[in-house]
C-alpha cells in the first residue's frame, strides 16, 4: 500500500499541474502543455500501481491524451490494459475511449478501432451505444482514419463486418458532406480501399457500398466521375468471367446492374455493361427463377434509353428472340401471357431498336431506309415481318380483353365497404394490384399497337412511356 500511495501522489501531482495548465490556456489563451510533458509521464508511471490509481489513470488519461501526442499511444495502451483487466474497470475505460475519439490523432483512432471492433459485438446494449458514440466522434475527428480502419478490419474479421457496415450505413453516408466530402483526399483514400474489398461482397454490402461512394464529391463531376463508379461496378461483376446462374450469382448482378442504371444517368457508357449482360446472362435466362427474370427484364428497360450505336446492334438479336418469347402467335384457354415481363421486352425494344432502324429489317423484317448497307433492302424478310405483325395483333387483342376484366374488377373494388382495419388494408392492397395492372396493360397496348405501325412509332426517349412501376401509366 507504501508504494500505492505514493503513486497516487505522483499521479495528483500531475493531473494537478494539467489542471493549472488547463485553467491558463481558458483563462490568457496561453498553451504551456508541451512543457509539462513530464507530468503526463508521470501519470502514465504510475497509472497501473494499485486498484485507486487504476481507477483515477480511467479518469485523467482520457481527458488530457491529445494533449501529447508523442505520448498518446501509451496512454491508449493503458486504458486497453485495463479495460480488460476486470469489470470494475470495463465500463469506465468503455466510456474513456468515447472521450480519447473526439480529439485523438489518426494514428491513435486507428488503434482505438481495433478495440471498438470487438466491442461493437457486444451484447450489453449501454456499451454498444456508448460505442456507437465513440465512433461517431472519430468520425468527426478524422473521418479518413477512422473509416480506413473500420474498412481494414471488415477484412479480417466477418463477425464485426455487418456490424460496421451497418454502422456506416447509419451514421456514415448521412454525415458525407459535412465529412468525407470535406476533403478529396479522404475521399480517395476511402474509395481505394473500398475498391479493394467491395469484388468480394454481398449484394446487401455491395450496396451499401455503392451509397458510400455515391455520396462522395468526386464522383459527381460529371461523365468522368460516372465512369470510375461505373468501372468499380464491372470489377464487382468480374465482366471476363463466364456468367453461372446461381442464386448467389444472379443476386450480385441484379443489384449491381441497379447500380449502374444509377450512374448511366450521369454520363457514363453502358457499353460494356450490355455486352456482358448480352452475350452471357441473357443467353441462360431460362435458368433463371421468375422472380429474378422479371427483376433482370425490368433493369435491362431502366438501362436501355441510354444504350446507343454498336451496343444496340450487339444487344438486339439477343433481346428480339427473348420479346417473341413473350408473344404467342395463336392463344387458347390455357394462354397466360407475362404482361409485365412483355412490357419490359417491348420498351427495351422500342428503345434500342429506334438506334439503329436501319438494322432491324433483316432481325425482324421492319424496312427503314436509313441508306446504310445494314439495310439490306434487296433481302425478303416478309415473312419475319408478318410473324411479328401477327404476333403483336394477338397481343394487342388479349390486353383489351384483360384491360375490360381489371376494369370491371377496380370498379367492384371501389364499390367494396370494409369496415374493419384489417379489410380496409387487404383492400387497399388489391386496389393497388389492380391499378399496377391497368398500367402495365396500357403500356403494353400502347407499345404493340405503335410498333405495328408502317414505319412503326418508335417509343423512345421524349416519346416514352413511363414505366408501370416508376410512375404512372397512359389513361
Amino acid at each position: 500500500m507504501a508504494d500505492e500511495s505514493a503513486a497516487l501522489d505522483a499521479l495528483y501531482k500531475g493531473a494537478n499541474a494539467l489542471v493549472d495548465v488547463q485553467a491558463k490556456l481558458s483563462k490568457d489563451g496561453v498553451d504551456e502543455y508541451a512543457e509539462h510533458a513530464a507530468d503526463f509521464k508521470a501519470i502514465l508511471d504510475n497509472a497501473k500501481a494499485g486498484p485507486k490509481c487504476k481507477q483515477l489513470s480511467l479518469q485523467i488519461l482520457p481527458k488530457y491524451m491529445s494533449r501529447f501526442p508523442d505520448l498518446a499511444d501509451a496512454g491508449l495502451d493503458i486504458l486497453i490494459d485495463l479495460f480488460e483487466e476486470n469489470e470494475q474497470f470495463r465500463m469506465k475505460a468503455i466510456e474513456g475511449f468515447k472521450v480519447v475519439a473526439t480529439s485523438a490523432t489518426g494514428a491513435v483512432i486507428i488503434k482505438l478501432i481495433g478495440v471498438l471492433s470487438q466491442l461493437m459485438q457486444s451484447e450489453d446494449e449501454k456499451e454498444v451505444a456508448i460505442v456507437n458514440d465513440s465512433l461517431v466522434a472519430a468520425l468527426e475527428k478524422d473521418v479518413q482514419a477512422t473509416v480506413g480502419a473500420l474498412l481494414e478490419h471488415m477484412t479480417t474479421d466477418e463477425a464485426f463486418r455487418a456490424k460496421a457496415l451497418g454502422f456506416m450505413q447509419r451514421e456514415l453516408i448521412p454525415r458525407s458532406n459535412k465529412l468525407l466530402n470535406k476533403s478529396e483526399e479522404a475521399q480517395q483514400a476511402v474509395a481505394a480501399q473500398i475498391k479493394k474489398i467491395i469484388a468480394g461482397s454481398s449484394a446487401k454490402e455491395f450496396t451499401i457500398f455503392m451509397k458510400v461512394l455515391f455520396s462522395m464529391s468526386i464522383f459527381k463531376n460529371g461523365a468522368a466521375g460516372a465512369q470510375e463508379l461505373l468501372e468499380i461496378v464491372h470489377n464487382s461483376i468480374d465482366l471476363t468471367a463466364e456468367f453461372e446462374p446461381t442464386a448467389e450469382k444472379v443476386e450480385k448482378i441484379i443489384f449491381c446492374t441497379g447500380s449502374a442504371n444509377l450512374i448511366l444517368k450521369h454520363g457514363a457508357s453502358p457499353n460494356r455493361l450490355i455486352t456482358y449482360l448480352c452475350k452471357q446472362v441473357l443467353p441462360k435466362f431460362a435458368s433463371l427463377s421468375p422472380s429474378q427474370q422479371l427483376s433482370l427484364l425490368k433493369l435491362l428497360a431502366e438501362i436501355s434509353p441510354f444504350v446507343k450505336g454498336g451496343s444496340s446492334r450487339e444487344a438486339l438479336p439477343i433481346l428480339y428472340p427473348l420479346l417473341l418469347e413473350f408473344m404467342p402467335k395463336e392463344v387458347s384457354e390455357e394462354t397466360k401471357i407475362n404482361y409485365s415481363a412483355v412490357e419490359c421486352a417491348l420498351y427495351s425494344f422500342h428503345q434500342i431498336a429506334s438506334r439503329v432502324p436501319g438494322f432491324l429489317h433483316a432481325l425482324c423484317g421492319i424496312k427503314i431506309n436509313t441508306g446504310q448497307p445494314e439495310c439490306r433492302l434487296d433481302e425478303d424478310h416478309a415473312d419475319k415481318l408478318a410473324d411479328l405483325h401477327q404476333r403483336l395483333g394477338v397481343l394487342g387483342k388479349q390486353c383489351e380483353d384483360f384491360v375490360k376484366k381489371l376494369q370491371q374488377v377496380s370498379q367492384k373494388l371501389n364499390e367494396s365497404k370494409p369496415e374493419t382495419e384489417e379489410a380496409k388494408k387487404e383492400l387497399q392492397t388489391k386496389k393497388d394490384a389492380c391499378f399496377t395492372s391497368l398500367r402495365t396493360c396500357k403500356n403494353v397496348s400502347q407499345m404493340a399497337k405503335n410498333l405495328k405501325q408502317t414505319p412503326p412509332h418508335f417509343m423512345a426517349d421524349g416519346a416514352a412511356l413511363s414505366l408501370s412501376w416508376k410512375g404512372s401509366g397512359p389513361g
